[in-house]
């Protein structure tokens, strides 16, 4: 009786442990890829081209002024008296410090303006992947760039890129 109670408990647990252990599937996608194709990302890329072209020209446009300046200090310092050469190193010197800093500003105004124009297109990326693993049964999904070995049937980009209205 006690070996029948003992092997009818652990026919209990394998079963529990079976069902509590079900299949997981596992996929694979390359959204390098999916996101390059996507018309979303080729506008965004062209308006943050257009804005850094406009804030890089600011800054192109300073920097020749600082130039200018500089080169007419070189060529007039013979000329000046000493303090007077000290009051435009001064000058030179905040120019510089100001070309620095509106260096800086402008990198991230064009990194805030790069988030602001990519962000919706992940979003939409990754919804359509979570769409894609819900109505194949994935329940987890990798960087196809992280994987080594993996089954051709479990790369999910093509279905991503149906679903995305990408051919």
């Amino acid at each position: 009786m006690k070996k029948l109670l003992a092997a009818a408990f652990i026919m209990a647990c394998l079963a529990a442990g079976k069902t509590g252990m079900s299949q997981q599937k596992f996929g694979v996608i390359n959204t390098n890829e999916v996101f390059s194709m996507m018309a979303e990302t080729k506008k965004a890329d062209s308006l943050l081209e257009s804005f850094q072209k406009a804030i890089t020209e600011d800054y192109t446009i300073s920097q020749s002024e600082l130039n200018a300046a500089y080169e007419k200090f070189v060529k007039d310092s013979v000329k000046m008296t000493s303090s007077l050469k000290e009051i435009k190193r001064t000058d030179l010197q905040n120019r510089i410090t100001e070309l620095s800093r509106k260096e800086k500003q402008s990198n991230g105004l064009v990194e805030a303006e790069r988030e602001k124009l990519i962000k919706p297109i992940r979003d939409k990326l990754l919804v359509a992947i979570q769409e894609v693993a819900k109505e194949n049964g994935y329940s987890h999904i990798a960087y196809k760039e992280q994987m080594i070995v993996f089954p051709a049937a479990d790369d999910i980009t093509d279905k991503v890129k149906k679903k995305l209205g990408i051919k």
